[in-house]
């Protein structure tokens, strides 16, 4: 559990708590998505949005290091300048700050990776090298690790997001990331409460139905989640799945007996509860960001993740100020809301004056760990290295077919792998030692199997490696390859994590 806090750090939190008023604190409890002006700061719409006292930005995507470390500490004036207390600044750091600003940072393994290493002190290291990065920038919370058991074999979201282990070792490697998170300043949510790994519905698209038994719910899914409170993790984010046969016919994240009962009173967490994001369909289809908004705050949330717009949070703050004028949002509940997600900013140094950080580069940086090849799974059935002397070829049209030919200085054929193309790219290349790389996002695994045994299959000669971007085994791919490599290198949003990269090449 976290240390108490200190009495000073407990003034700052009671003084802020009697100085909001109760629409600055209502929209302390929204996260919205910033924009970016002209000059690369925030937008207007972005600055109003902080000036209501919007409590956290989620992340800026798809800029330099330095581009976001000077927009974080323009958040951080606005906030001063407005007689606010700092806003959040989160992200999805799953595999670094990468993943989120596309152009700075290591490239960390993903969840996957780890889950594969089987090494507690790989992902503390990894996490806490994460969070420097993280802090370096600006980020104070991210939204990892993912400590989904996944039970499912056509898992249609999490792949490798998940560590793909069971309960157990899930929950030391969780709570070892959650330890490597907040030792060094960042905030970690354990999600997704309580557990999506046995969900065949991706639930950006729509309402997860899942028929889970409680046995089920005890043995596998929940114990996880029980190892990350008992590691003192922040904060925890609810999925937005029914459970009907656990008595939840509403999507956890609007369950009062989710949040209130099994997380609060049942595993006694007291830190922040925040939704996933309000704008996926499961909850969109149903639902308008107000109503979302409320129903989440009502069921016991402290953030209601709506990730809408700046622009868009004036409605949603008006509703739920009338909401709390009527009745039906509880003055108590919004106050204590206010003070966990105040107490968290304490655990991250923001109650304290800005100190000196350390600045990151713009360009992006390689993972060097000495178990770097741990995070990847092969299966040697033949042969033996491949020949220096003699070209090779990617096969493939994938962002990780392409990643890898860079990476490996390797000639690249960007073809789609079907039966037949591995007989054509031979009669261009000579000689050559191809390489099908399969990387497309999570697909079911039969699907997977099928694909590789049918363009491996009429190979004129057999391949010396094969790589797919997979969460199985690479065992199960069977005797396709001198070499089959399975890589958690990419997520179904087609990020490609360099870190998994080198790691085959270091197998190659």
């Amino acid at each position: 559990m976290p240390a108490p806090l200190s009495p000073a750090a407990e003034r700052w939190v009671d003084d802020w708590l009697a100085r909001l008023t109760p629409a600055q604190k209502i929209a302390h409890c929204l996260l919205v998505l910033p924009t970016i002006g002209p000059d690369g700061l925030p937008d207007a719409a972005t600055r109003h949005a902080l000036e209501l006292g919007v409590g956290t930005l989620h992340s800026i995507r798809d800029v330099p290091a330095s581009a976001a470390t000077a927009y974080h500490q323009r958040v951080a004036e606005i906030c001063a300048d407005a007689g606010l207390p700092p806003a959040l600044i989160s992200g999805n750091l799953e595999a670094g700050i990468m993943y989120s600003l596309g152009q700075s940072g290591t490239h960390f393994p993903y969840p996957r990776g780890l889950g594969i290493a089987a090494d507690p002190d790989l992902a503390y290291r990894v996490a806490a090298a994460t969070a420097v990065e993280a802090r370096a920038v600006g980020y104070h919370w991210t939204f990892s690790p993912c400590i989904d058991v996944v039970s499912v074999p056509d898992d249609p979201i999490l792949g490798v997001r998940a560590y793909g282990v069971p309960a157990a070792l899930t929950g030391q490697l969780g709570a070892a990331q959650i330890r490597g998170y907040q030792d060094n300043a960042v905030l970690a949510t354990a999600k997704h409460f309580p557990g999506h790994g046995d969900s065949n519905t991706d639930s950006h698209l729509a309402q997860p139905i899942v028929n889970r038994s409680q046995a089920d719910h005890d043995a596998i899914h929940l114990p996880p989640f029980a190892d990350a409170v008992t590691a003192g993790v922040a904060t925890i984010m609810v999925a937005h799945i029914a459970y009907p046969h656990l008595g939840i016919d509403v999507p956890a994240s609007l369950s009062p007996t989710v949040n209130r009962g099994w997380l609060r009173r049942d595993l006694g967490f007291d830190g922040v509860i925040i939704t996933d994001a309000l704008h996926m369909d499961a909850i969109a289809r149903y639902h308008t960001p107000t109503a979302a908004a409320l129903l989440s705050l009502q069921a016991g949330a402290d953030v209601a993740n709506v990730k809408c717009t700046s622009e868009d949070i004036q409605p949603v703050i008006a509703h739920l100020l009338d909401a709390l004028s009527n009745g039906d949002l509880q003055q108590a509940d919004l106050d204590a809301s206010v003070r966990r997600l105040l107490v968290a900013r304490t655990l991250v140094g923001l109650h304290l004056s800005d100190a000196s950080r350390t600045t990151l580069a713009d360009t992006p940086t390689y993972w060097s760990d000495p178990q770097r090849r741990a995070t990847v799974d092969s299966h040697r059935v033949g042969g033996t290295a491949l020949d220096p002397a003699a070209k090779v070829v990617v096969v493939g049209d994938s962002a990780l077919a392409r990643r890898l030919a860079e990476l490996g200085s390797f000639q690249l054929e960007p073809e789609p792998l079907v039966p037949g193309v591995l007989a054509r790219v031979a009669q261009r290349h000579p000689g050559a030692q191809l390489i099908p790389v399969f990387g497309p996002g999570p697909i079911p695994a039969a699907q997977q199997w099928k694909d590789v045994a049918a363009v491996t299959a009429d190979a004129p000669n057999r391949c010396p490696a094969v790589i797919v971007n997979s969460t199985l085994a690479a065992h199960t791919f069977g005797d396709v390859a001198d070499l089959v490599i399975s890589v958690p290198a990419m997520d179904a949003f087609d990020i490609v994590t360099d870190a998994a990269v080198n790691a085959a090449l270091d197998v190659l």
